[in-house]
Parts: C-alpha cells; sequence; structure tokens
C-alpha cells in the first residue's frame, strides 16, 4: 500500500506568522509531524510568497499575502516533501516572490509544481516513483492575479482544454496520475456545478483522482467512475485575525 497526504493551504499569518519567525516549529506542527511522517509522500499548498527583501505587491483585489524562508522551513519540519504553487497570491509581489520562493524550496530540498518563472515552467508535470509506482502530479489554480505567462512567472492556470492535454500527457508516463486545484468560492461549503462538471472531466481525461482546495472551509467528496474528487479540503495552517 502506498500512502500519500494532500493538506491544504498553509500561510504563516498572525499567531502563526510570530511562532514562525521565531522558528518555534515545534509548537506550530509538533503534534502532526507524526502524521505526516508516517506517509509515503506528502503535499501542502503554501498560499503566500516568500519574500527576501522589502518586495513590491502588485495591484489587486485583495490581500497582498507574504511570508519568510522560515515558512518553508516549517514544512520542511513538518515533514512535508511537495509544495503546490498554483494558487491566487503565488504572484503577489511580482517576480520577486517568484523567485524568492522557488530559492527558499531549492534550499530546503523541498520539490514544487505549479509555478514558476514562466507558463512553461509552471505547468509542468512533476514525476515520482514511490515504491514500485510512478505518480504524475498536476496543479492548476482559477484565474485571478497570479496566473503565470511565457514572459512572467506565476502559477499555472486552470484551463479545462489545456489541463486535458496535461492528464494526455501524464498518462503516458505515470501508473497514477494526481490533480490538484486551488478553486471554488470562499467560505462556501458545496462545489458549483461548474466545479464538479470540470474535476468529472479531469477523471475522465484519465485523472485517478482530484483534489482541491481554496475555500478556507471544508467540502463533501464523492467517487466518480471508481475515483475519488474532493472538492474542498479546507485550512491546513492558515490563522486570520
Amino acid at each position: 500500500m502506498i500512502k500519500i497526504l494532500i493538506a491544504g493551504d498553509f500561510c504563516p499569518h498572525s499567531r502563526i506568522a510570530r511562532l514562525v519567525d521565531e522558528r518555534n516549529y515545534e509548537e506550530v506542527f509538533g503534534n502532526i509531524r507524526p502524521l505526516v511522517k508516517a506517509v509515503d509522500y506528502s503535499i501542502v499548498n503554501l498560499e503566500s510568497p516568500v519574500v527576501l527583501g522589502k518586495g513590491t505587491p502588485i495591484k489587486k483585489q485583495g490581500p497582498n499575502l507574504r511570508c519568510t524562508p522560515n515558512a518553508v522551513e516549517a514544512i520542511k519540519y513538518a515533514g512535508f516533501n511537495m509544495i503546490t504553487l498554483a494558487n491566487n497570491h503565488f504572484y503577489d509581489f511580482g517576480e520577486e516572490g517568484v523567485n524568492d520562493t522557488l530559492e527558499a524550496c531549492r534550499n530546503n530540498e523541498i520539490a514544487t509544481v505549479g509555478g514558476g518563472q514562466n507558463l512553461s515552467i509552471a505547468k509542468k508535470i512533476f514525476y515520482k516513483k514511490i515504491k514500485d509506482k510512478s505518480f504524475g502530479i498536476l496543479n492548476f489554480c482559477e484565474h485571478e492575479f497570479s496566473i503565470a505567462t511565457e514572459k512572467n512567472g506565476g502559477s499555472n492556470s486552470l484551463n479545462p482544454v489545456a489541463n486535458h492535454y496535461q492528464i494526455l500527457e501524464a498518462r503516458k508516463s505515470a501508473d497514477y496520475v494526481i490533480v490538484i486545484v486551488h478553486g471554488g468560492h470562499e467560505y462556501y461549503q458545496l462545489p458549483s456545478p461548474r466545479m464538479k462538471e470540470t474535476y468529472r472531466f479531469f477523471i475522465d481525461s484519465g485523472a485517478d483522482a482530484v483534489i482541491n482546495y481554496h475555500q478556507h472551509c471544508y467540502s463533501g467528496y464523492e467517487v466518480y467512475n471508481g475515483k475519488p474528487i474532493f472538492y474542498g479540503l479546507g485550512n491546513f495552517c492558515f490563522d486570520w485575525d
């Protein structure tokens, strides 16, 4: 049996930010660390870019989130192997945030998927051999302010046509394909008809599981054609006062 753990949004904000900046990772993740360490592979979404300098926030609707490299250190302490970067905050501080985040992940030897210095990198499939099986992992997010282009960094976009072909490509080389999506209606616990249609389409395209987060609350799940679809994991660690 292969055990894979996928967690929702992590954003070191408010009380959590203070603990992370003090490197008090035990206080934040001590209780869940054994659970993460017990699986074969673990993934979490980093909901804010790392910014080393002062940084210049982009113009957008909603908050511009940021964190320090300590956030990635905390993720490594907790035992996670991979960070997903396709989310609506990855480009909150432009190219600086993209580059600083990727550097922090490299320095901590944590894999990434769904984000990069341009769209070609952001949409790359991540392949991982776990025990005797190969996995292809894809990460998409809805269009807000973070989407990468061929010239600018950012996140891989939720585009059912393009995503269909990415899933087909992953299917060629992987025993299992996992699709992770960042999208939905914040604080609403039911999937929209569009979400259900799109995520079922991803299963029909060849995905073995579809996992969604972003709403900051948990939602339901279903088994469609024998494959699981989770419509909302809720927050993993996202303090907001």
